[in-house]
């Protein structure tokens, strides 16, 4: 027929509409939302848009470099309300503002990716107010007042545990009176975008964004298999739901432009692909193992800042520096909120404790305890002073008498004496207490940054020192560990450790004291004379409650689930 070949034309026409409208709906959503919201104008803007027709469950997604948008199920949300439209691309900026698309610290995919959603949709609502309102957020915020009943304050460590307790709970039993049921009508509320091109839930490290991309492309340019081609923005929600089609503006006339035009498709594709029979039919010359190694070379290499969209070193970097610029924008909003913070009130309350979480400074637990350093000699072999010429001189003139034996000592920074306090008060855990010393015991004993010989001294107190137990060696850790029990349960006060630790310098039995590690919920009395060593006082990590100050002269110290992280200094 002399009008089939004039359809992929008409289809591509169709494509190029739907994409700008798709684009100029969400460059108005952005407009609008920067018009309420002038403190989020670098992250509104900060993505660039991408039309992709991949069959997902929602209209738009992100990898915190792009919004992906499906143009017709964009166009679909736009004409059953524009507010909806406006609060899922808020939604999506949030997710990126408070970094969640690259946090990999928690096993389960299905329970974290809940618990961001339900925390940003709390941050909107409240910051939004009476502004681009939902017909269903009434129902949010019932099911949010019952969690903050369940956890506290609403904020990601106390929502994912108790999301993750529901999703391991086996299928018709309940947790804390919460079931399977809870859980779907909890995805149905708080989810509005899809979270499978975040850098944390996709191999966009291990393969590239752009072999993702090209690959969704592929799957997707005649939508012949959309559930294959959802496959690559679906996340682990239980949720498989899809807006039914009637959402996207398509009638009749269109589908049979489409079937013609993806006949006209199939014909040219049978040609080309016999074509590319014929060139495969010729013999292949065998590859030759030198042209193999010198592409490898050739990869080593390519010049300064070349990407290889293939290299999952590449990936990873792009996804750290995208991280960055983020870390950059949401210090940047906190600090706007904390200098307008009158204007806003209460409406931006739980904006801004999620910003000061996301924006904690964070460093590493063994980088920490390097302060507590000192020089000694090891015996192990000092390969930085040894000469290989002489040696080699002297193996090859006598034939196995080298003429440098390689030193036997080496000198190296290693911890030797310092003091780790445990506040036995009865405000303080037990079990929080083990898991602290576990934690900190696991670093020093895998790390090349300590001696094998020690001197450290456990000392528990309360209002009074209750115990001390010396370690000699690393070795020693496991029996104490085992026999550990927590003595005290008094009340809290810091100025008998540091007076015992004193008496213990006098003694010359910590004659190396580098520092002291208070481990606390930081509820007492400390001291008034400045220790002449480091100290840091180490809390566990509480969300529901601000952490106490310490004394100028000492460092705080976070300990979480997922590790330890240092604050800076008080």
């Amino acid at each position: 027929m002399p009008a089939v070949p004039e359809m992929p034309d008409a289809k591509l026409a169709r494509r190029e509409r739907e994409d700008a409208l798709g684009r100029d709906i969400i460059d108005e959503c952005r407009v609008q939302l920067m018009l309420k919201f002038r403190f989020l104008d670098l992250a509104l803007w900060r993505m660039d848009l991408e039309p992709m027709r991949v069959g997902a469950a929602y209209p738009l997604a992100t990898d915190a470099k792009r919004v992906i948008f499906d143009p017709p199920r964009v166009i679909g949300r736009f004409q059953l309300s524009f507010d909806e439209l406006v609060r899922d691309y808020l939604h999506l900026v949030m997710h990126c503002v408070f970094r969640h698309p690259f946090n990999e610290d928690h096993d389960n995919r299905e329970a974290w990716n809940l618990a961001c959603d339900i925390i940003v949709e709390s941050a909107v609502m409240d910051l939004c107010g009476s502004r681009f309102e939902s017909e269903e957020d009434a129902e949010r915020r019932q099911a949010v007042s019952e969690i903050r009943m369940l956890v506290g304050n609403l904020l990601p460590g106390k929502v994912y545990a108790l999301v993750k307790s529901m999703v391991l709970t086996p299928e018709g039993q309940q947790y804390r009176g919460l079931g399977r049921s809870t859980l779907n009508a909890w995805h149905d509320l708080f989810e509005r975008d899809d979270h499978g091109a975040w850098p944390a839930n996709n191999d966009a490290r291990a393969q590239g964004d752009d072999a993702r991309e090209d690959a969704a492309e592929e799957m997707s340019e005649d939508d012949e298999n959309p559930d294959v081609a959802a496959d690559m923005l679906r996340t682990d929600s239980p949720s498989e739901s899809t807006p039914e089609d009637a959402d996207a503006p398509h009638d009749a006339s269109a589908g049979e432009e489409e079937a013609q035009a993806a006949g006209a498709d199939d014909a040219a594709e049978e040609e080309a692909d016999a074509g590319a029979d014929a060139d495969d039919a010729s013999p292949e010359e065998p590859e030759d193992p030198e042209d193999a190694e010198d592409a490898g070379d050739a990869e080593d290499d390519r010049p300064e800042g070349a990407r290889d969209e293939h290299d999952p070193r590449d990936a990873e970097r792009d996804a750290e520096r995208e991280e960055k610029e983020w870390e950059d924008i949401s210090k940047q909003i906190e600090m706007n909120l904390e200098t307008f913070s009158k204007e806003w009130g209460d409406a931006a309350g739980s904006l801004m404790a999620n910003l000061a979480l996301a924006n904690r400074k964070r460093h590493s637990y063994t980088d920490f305890l390097r302060r507590f350093m000192v020089h000694a000699e090891e015996m192990q072999l000092n390969m930085d002073e040894f000469d290989y010429i002489y040696y080699a001189y002297g193996m090859e003139l006598y034939g196995n008498m080298p003429l440098v034996e390689p030193l036997e000592y080496q000198e190296t920074e290693r911890v030797r004496d310092f003091a780790i306090v445990i506040d036995t008060s009865e405000s303080v855990s037990g079990e929080l207490v083990k898991k602290f010393l576990r934690h900190t015991f696991d670093v020093l004993k895998s790390s090349e940054s300590y001696a094998s010989e020690v001197n450290i001294h456990v000392i528990q107190c309360d209002a009074k020192v209750q115990a001390d137990t010396r370690l000699k060696s690393l070795r020693d850790v496991d029996r104490m560990m085992e026999r550990f029990q927590v003595r005290g349960f008094g009340g809290t006060d810091f100025r008998p450790a540091f007076d015992y630790v004193e008496m213990l310098r006098r003694r010359g039995e910590l004659s190396d004291m580098r520092g002291l590690i208070y481990y606390t919920d930081g509820l007492g009395t400390f001291p008034e004379k400045t220790p002449d060593y480091d100290v840091a006082f180490v809390f566990m990590d509480d969300e529901e409650r601000m952490l106490p100050p310490v004394p100028p002269w000492a460092m705080k110290v976070v300990v979480d689930e997922n590790g330890i992280d240092m604050l800076r200094p008080s």
